[in-house]
């Protein structure tokens, strides 16, 4: 959206400059309803700067929405001379009929109309984008929602954010030469998947087979429908990505589809007990390299760095279509037009490391509804990628999206992160492993990514292990396709309490038991233990297990005893032989 004037004067035939005859403040105002449609007031205030000119003619150019029922007055006034519209742009003239005249004099013009879909709802969100309104001056953007709408989760300029008598009120300034700002309210987001991976053992042998699955991470919760076949087990590496394990015979090939729901923008606790393995050089991230400290020196933090990174790199959209792999850090700074995600993030991570910044890479989904602005991979390859950094003053990681930054031509993604990506696999101590969903390509071409935005969110019982007990050990096994959180655990006769925050999928923790004293278990209170485990849904289970220690130490008494009596026995059997003869 943009506009410009036309000023006539009094002494002079041609038009004059704005900037040397007037100044103009504008105040828009923004009402959005519950399907997100708005109500537009568009004040445009503009002053006479010297004595010598006045305003005859206003035109302005709307452009990237639907509008409707324009009105234009000077307060007093129609002043609306000619409106065209063709489709999605519209040319608007003004006439002022009574111009204010003179030094500091003021024309008042109001403008009311009515945009179609101003805010558009995706999934449990709504975006607003707020396009340009002045190539001229600063404006003043007021926007009021209905609360419904949820809370603030991500703004790319600074805004004032206040929720008042059932409404949400966003009020910012606008300034010039800013392209486009975006804000999304909602409390989270929901997307369904579906993921297809195909594996292959080309071996005359038995071999294991692991792949990354979706997995629970400081912002984002998962919940599987199903993983079909289902692994013989689900275990996190030190990065924290859920690797799931199968047994694959000689030859044998095997389609494992997983489905289910994630939700995001949890912002849960993250932080780093050891930061030093985020400091080291990997294949992509070359730490050590001269060139690259050299860069690195005169950088002053994170957001030095990403400014740093969306400055020197530019996207490459001809390179989704090549067969050049990741390029990495030290090629991103050498062939600075030629990057993609990978790079951006490569190079982010590199100089983050070498400040002594803690980085890792993240992999995974990002909903674009603009491919040019908001560009990510083909599918089949990774979809997007972006950094993490480890923020030391707030003990959490920090996600951030450079290559966004640079595409969207100013869109801030590095104080906030939109609720639109979903984390595939996390990379920190190894640049390269694991491969994400979407490396695992069905032979039959099919789509093996496919995530769209949830309608209703998927609600269900929180499972409950299964208890059992083996030499000592108690088994606590999930054999569901979804994550048990919050486990407390109590067994009353053996005084023993636990808690234990995870249960993966389709995995076993074990707990050793507290050492009783071998007398203690001896007695029958002990012959059966009462397990009581209680989840973070308060729901609870109770397990009776026959208690072995009991048994096995009872029955070595006995053992014990017999042989201590017959021992007995044989004495006594021995001394009366001795004194009959």
């Amino acid at each position: 959206m943009f506009l410009f004037l036309i000023f006539l004067s009094l002494l002079f035939p041609q038009p004059l400059l704005a900037n040397d005859n007037y100044s103009i403040k504008e105040i828009i105002n923004y009402n959005i309803d519950h399907s997100g449609q708005a109500t537009v007031n568009h004040q445009i205030q503009i002053t006479n700067l010297n004595s010598e000119t006045y305003l005859q003619g206003y035109e302005l150019s709307i452009s990237g929405y639907q509008i409707d029922k324009l009105s234009a007055s000077d307060g007093t006034n129609n002043i609306l001379d000619e409106f065209h519209s063709d489709d999605y742009h519209h040319q608007i003239k003004l006439k002022l009929n009574h111009p204010k005249v003179g030094l500091n004099q003021q024309n008042n013009l109001n403008l009311n109309y009515h945009i179609k879909d101003f805010a558009k709802h995706k999934g449990k969100t709504w975006e607003i984008v707020v396009p340009q309104i002045s190539d001229n001056s600063s404006s003043e953007i007021n926007i009021s929602t209905p609360d419904s709408f949820g809370p603030l989760s991500f703004a790319s300029i600074p805004v004032t954010f206040k929720n008042e008598s059932s409404q949400n009120l966003i009020s910012f300034t606008q300034h010039p030469n800013t392209k486009t700002n975006l804000i999304i309210l909602g409390n989270y987001q929901l997307f369904d998947f579906k993921l297809r991976y195909f594996l292959k053992n080309n071996h005359s042998s038995p071999a294991m087979a692991e792949i990354a699955i979706i997995p629970d991470t400081h912002n984002q919760a998962v919940f599987y429908r199903q993983i079909d076949p289902p692994p013989q087990n689900i275990y996190p590496d030190a990065d924290g990505n859920w690797l799931a394990t199968y047994q694959l015979k000689a030859g044998q090939e095997l389609n494992i589809i997983a489905s289910g729901q994630v939700k995001t923008g949890l912002n849960l606790g993250s932080s780093l007990a050891n930061p030093e393995p985020y400091l080291r050089d990997q294949t992509f991230w070359p730490v050590s390299d001269p060139k690259l400290a050299t860069i690195s020196q005169n950088l002053s933090g994170p957001k030095s760095t990403y400014d740093y990174v969306i400055n020197t790199l530019d996207y490459n959209y001809d390179r989704f279509n090549s067969s050049v792999g990741r390029l990495g850090a030290l090629t991103a700074i050498d062939d600075p037009k030629n990057a993609l995600c990978t790079e951006f993030t490569d190079l982010f991570i590199t100089l983050a490391r070498q400040q002594k910044i803690p980085a890792r890479e993240i992999q995974g989904f990002a909903y674009t509804n603009n491919p040019k602005m908001k560009p990510v991979g083909d599918e089949g390859d990774i979809l997007h990628a972006w950094p993490e950094y480890y923020d030391s003053s707030k003990q959490q990681w920090v996600a951030i999206d450079p290559t966004w930054g640079k595409t969207t031509e100013g869109i801030d993604y590095f104080d906030n992160l939109d609720l639109n990506h979903i984390t595939f696999v996390t990379h920190g101590l190894d640049s390269q492993q694991p491969l994400p969903p979407g490396a695992y390509p069905p032979l039959d071409g099919s789509k093996s990514i496919e995530i769209t935005f949830a309608k209703e969110e998927l609600i269900s019982q929180q499972p409950l292990p299964q208890v059992s007990l083996k030499n000592n050990q108690l088994l606590l096994e999930n054999p569901t396709p979804n994550i048990i959180k919050g486990l407390h655990l109590s067994i009353p006769n053996l005084n023993y309490t636990h808690n234990l925050d995870t249960i993966l999928p389709y995995s076993t923790s074990s707990l050793p038991l507290p050492k009783m004293s071998f007398w203690k278990t001896l007695s029958p209170d002990y012959q059966k233990i009462k397990v009581i485990l209680k989840n973070s849904e308060d729901r609870q289970s109770n397990t009776n297990l026959l208690y072995l220690p009991h048994f096995i130490n009872l029955g070595t008494l006995i053992i014990l005893s017999l042989i201590i009596l017959t021992l007995g026995g044989i004495i006594i059997t021995s001394k009366k032989y001795e004194k009959i003869s």
